[in-house]
């Protein structure tokens, strides 16, 4: 790894430590409910089934933190983006002694039905990290999940500019703007750095894109099957729509099979073998975990009821919806879906979304036109079917669902996210195209903005969020306030050192990245 590359990382550790110590416990996505999968993993073994599943002391909190649920699902936060908890004049919440103080059999003393029952890949490591800190209070255990899921966002940073240096091979500069823009999507941030599997999700999606990838420019290979099947199978014990990824691979294949159709017989055996395998799969209902592999649901029962008005009306409400909501929610939505972004930030992504959209346009009008298709053409092309081709499979499954409950299951942006880094490179090769026709040699200069911007929105974001928990007029009441419900480790001043160290890797980056361009420009 160059300096850049390095200092990129370590900029994306001390911004994903950033928010992780300025969100409070339970305010990502459902992390009580996660965090109870892990607490009963760590502390009986399993989720008890159909029965109790969440402990006192996770109730406990959840009643002192505002975010205990009402028989709608909603709490104190939920529509009320003005709800803020009362704080004390020093570094412990009113009650934050409470929690402190529980004895460990509170862990054991289950009160309610909330914990997910998912898969248990991502909750078997948080176990394990649970288990190192044992001893500790219920929020040092919280924020040392927390800490690996950063580690694991930061591994999917790293595999980011891996498959950015697949797509642009010849540019020094694309693949680690690539790794940016996903270092410092806000929301994505939000839903990598909190206790919820949407992390190991992310990156074992983004390895089936780089496999993927290899597949499609370097062909086959035992060793990319084997680690493809190795990555499948670690998905399905994350993720139940982790099928999904089988259908990328296969779409890679295709791919493959029309650049070089002479490997058409040896593809057609390895499909039929891993379908099969896939089958057998399905049926084993002797062991436990592969029952992963099979749908929770079975996505054809609601068959007899689709009908083409039905599916008509169905297609319709979910575009609007996903414009009106998902597209909104993919780039920000936080405090459980009460707090948005100014609506000028929203104004600004989506005219850069439309100046992308138009620079693939344009490339693959002149692609068409000069019959001069090259291999980054070819990556995104891929990046592009395969977006749709999850995007309809994720849509179906929703009109199947409305068709047999009456009502959608209730996509947001996030769900998205699995495939994060081929929109990301999807918009950058976008824009970059209208750039470069426009700008000639002038345009690299254009990739410094996009770094400086895609950190402004991260820094905006998180000071906005943080600001709707925290007093902002105030630097030592916010340190005050921030400092309540955290490990003694992240109160106090540690949270602006921590802050201030990541504001200066931010410049570093930018700086490293001015300094190569300039040089690259002169030799």
């Amino acid at each position: 790894m160059d300096k850049i590359h390095t200092s990129l990382l370590v900029a994306a550790f001390f911004n994903a430590l950033s928010w992780i110590i300025l969100i409070p416990v339970w305010q990502y996505p459902d992390e009580q409910a996660h965090f109870a999968q892990v607490q009963d993993i760590a502390e009986i073994g399993e989720v008890p089934p159909a029965t109790l599943d969440t402990s006192y002391e996770i109730s406990l909190s959840e009643e002192i933190l505002g975010t205990s649920r009402d028989g709608f699902g909603n709490n104190k936060y939920t529509y009320h983006p003005e709800y803020k908890l009362e704080y004390t004049q020093n570094y412990f919440g009113i009650r934050e002694q409470e929690i402190l103080q529980l004895p460990k059999s509170s862990r054991t003393e289950l009160v309610k039905r909330e914990a997910t029952v998912n898969p248990p890949l991502y909750y078997i490591l948080g176990a394990s990290i649970y288990k190192l800190f044992g001893n500790g209070s219920l929020l040092t255990r919280v924020y040392a999940v927390r800490m690996m899921s950063a580690v694991i966002f930061i591994t999917t940073i790293y595999f980011s500019f891996q498959i950015g240096k697949l797509i642009f091979a010849k540019s020094q500069f694309l693949p680690i703007i690539i790794a940016s823009l996903v270092a410092f999507k806000p929301m994505l941030v939000f839903a990598s750095t909190g206790v919820l599997p949407d992390t190991l999700t992310n990156l074992l999606f983004s390895l089936i894109i780089y496999m993927s990838l290899q597949i499609i420019l370097k062909g086959f290979s035992p060793k990319i099957l084997g680690l493809s099947a190795l990555i499948v199978f670690m998905g399905f014990l994350t993720r139940q729509q982790f099928s999904i990824s089988i259908l990328i691979i296969f779409l890679a294949i295709i791919f493959r099979i029309i650049i070089y159709p002479k490997y058409i017989k040896q593809i057609a055996v390895l499909i039929l073998a891993t379908s099969l395998t896939y089958y057998l799969l399905s049926l084993n209902t002797s062991v436990p975990i592969l029952s992963n592999f099979r749908f929770q649901e079975d996505p054809l029962s609601a068959l007899n009821m689709v009908s083409i008005s039905s599916f008509a009306q169905f297609t319709f409400w979910t575009m609007k919806h996903t414009v009106s909501e998902v597209l909104p929610w993919y780039w920000g939505v936080y405090r459980w879906l009460s707090l948005t972004l100014p609506a000028f930030v929203y104004q600004i992504i989506n005219r850069l979304l439309i100046l992308s959209f138009l620079g693939i346009l344009v490339r693959f009008i002149s692609v068409a036109k000069n019959r001069q298709f090259t291999k980054t053409d070819l990556t995104i092309l891929f990046l592009i079917v395969s977006s749709l081709v999850y995007f309809l499979t994720i849509s179906i499954g929703d009109y199947l669902f409305h068709l047999k409950y009456g009502y959608s299951f209730g996509i947001q942006g996030r769900y998205f996210f699995p495939l994060v880094v081929a929109h990301l490179s999807i918009i950058l090769f976008g824009f970059w195209t209208i750039v470069e026709f426009l700008f000639k040699r002038k345009a690299r200069y254009f990739l410094i903005l996009i770094l400086i911007l895609v950190i402004i929105f991260n820094d905006f974001t998180l000071f906005n969020v943080s600001s709707s928990f925290y007093e902002n007029s105030n630097i030592a009441k916010f340190i005050i306030q921030a400092s309540q419900y955290k490990p003694i480790l992240f109160k106090g001043y540690t949270i602006l050192t921590i802050i201030t160290l990541n504001l200066i890797s931010q410049i570093v980056l930018v700086y490293l990245l001015t300094e190569k361009l300039i040089k690259s420009k002169n030799s």
